[in-house]
């Protein structure tokens, strides 16, 4: 086989030294955490726009609480009007803040940004488009163009917090954070850059995107929230939207250990492939290939996988081509290994979910405990694994894997290793 110049580069161990996380369950990583055990539901019926004024089949969201954002924003000093950028903002700030580095913005810091979004800025983009329709050219803001524009989120991240690295949004749908991850761990591992932020943040509960989705019929239209969300159940309806944001520093284990950072986790595998299939309905032997490029890459087999945090959003066919993924990829293994979909809690939120996720899936790591699956009381016959049920597993997690599946048939995997110190 002809060599490439990758042949050439040693790859680095690569640690997760920080971690934040927005969402209904809370803003810091802790409360999260402590919701996801105890079950706590963040799914509420829509506040952000008049239901009443326009009926819509799906009436339920997760939504970030306003009063915490708000808190959180006066923590950075985030005076932007936009909550998406908002929530972006926010979570950079806070995980840098967790891995130890200054976040004053004095001081230029040598770190990658990567940030995925699903949704971009779609509540002021409708608005210029109504303002453009009512009063014309003189109906725009002059700022219209910059807020639009999809880099806008990381762009201001850098120069908030003065970060100077490498910086660009990505765009994959539902996986977007899972890309900015596996981009921002590429960067790290081979050398690229010594760290990196993968962060992301997605917020498109307005009446014209809420309504779109809903006119696609893929989301929940059962009316209890606590109820809405039915990962693998017989008795799912569809997906419940969501907002919220995640960010995860990651650094070489050589950067890590110089700086004395605590390591959180290790990453040792990530898996990319596209289905080429269709752009809505998934296709499991495509999801089943990025779970063995992820097996690959961290230089594992099936069995010794501990858990699995399920992409599972609770739609009839994607619950279904997940499970038969993990089976065509792992074999027997997938009869035995514990597996989760926090989405039953959380609602999914969209390019922002797997950042989230991936949190909750270091925490288990950390913790030795697996948040079990809300709301699925009678297990689809075709999704045949061993879901965590009715009550948190205690479990010796040494490596987990999470998984994540687009629309446009991107699927990503990242496997991650617990550190058994702080010398790994």
């Amino acid at each position: 086989m002809e060599r490439t110049h990758l042949d050439a580069i040693k790859p680095h161990r690569v640690a997760v030294t920080g971690m934040s996380v927005a969402c209904a369950l809370g803003l810091e990583v802790d409360a999260f955490w402590q919701g996801l055990l105890g079950g706590q539901c963040g799914i509420d019926v829509v506040k952000s726009f008049d239901l009443e004024a326009t009926p819509l089949p799906a009436r339920t969201a997760s939504a970030v609480q306003d009063e915490a954002l708000e808190e959180g924003c006066g923590r950075y000093g985030i005076k932007d009007p936009d909550r998406w950028i908002q929530l972006g903002l926010y979570v950079v700030g806070r995980a840098l803040e967790d891995a130890g580095y200054p976040v004053s913005g004095e001081k230029p810091l040598p770190l990658d940004l990567v940030l995925g979004a699903g949704h971009g800025n779609l509540p002021f983009h409708h608005q210029a488009i109504r303002a453009f329709d009512n009063r014309g050219f003189k109906g725009l803001r002059p700022t219209s163009v910059v807020r639009i524009m999809f880099n806008r989120i990381s762009s201001l991240a850098s120069m908030h917090f003065n970060v100077v690295g490498a910086n660009h949004v990505v765009s994959s749908a539902c996986a977007s954070a899972a890309v900015a991850f596996g981009e921002a761990y590429h960067r790290v591992r081979f050398g690229l850059a010594e760290a990196a932020i993968a962060a992301c943040a997605d917020s498109g509960l307005e009446l014209a995107t809420f309504a779109a989705w809903n006119r696609l019929k893929i989301l929940s239209d059962i009316p209890d929230p606590g109820r809405a969300s039915r990962p693998f159940d017989t008795g799912r309806k569809g997906l419940v939207m969501g907002e919220g944001a995640a960010a995860l520093i990651l650094e070489s284990w050589e950067a890590a250990r110089r700086r004395g950072a605590t390591i959180l986790a290790e990453v040792i595998g990530f898996g990319n492939s596209s289905d080429a299939v269709h752009i809505a309905v998934p296709d499991a032997e495509g999801q089943a290939r990025a779970v063995k490029a992820a097996l690959a890459s961290a230089g594992i087999g099936p069995g010794d996988l501990d858990h699995i945090n399920a992409h599972g959003t609770a739609t009839q066919p994607a619950d279904i081509s997940e499970c038969r993924a993990l089976h065509l990829a792992l074999g027997e293994a997938a009869d035995r290994i514990p597996v989760t979909s926090n989405k039953g809690q959380l609602g999914h939120l969209m390019g922002a979910t797997a950042g989230v996720e991936l949190v909750a899936t270091i925490q288990t790591l950390r913790k030795g405990r697996i948040p079990f699956n809300k709301n699925l009381e009678d297990p689809d016959p075709e999704c045949n694994l061993n879901f965590v049920r009715e009550a948190p597993a205690e479990a010796d997690v040494r490596i987990a894997m999470k998984n994540s599946f687009a629309f446009g048939g991107n699927n990503c995997v990242v496997i991650l290793k617990r550190v058994e110190s702080h010398g790994g």
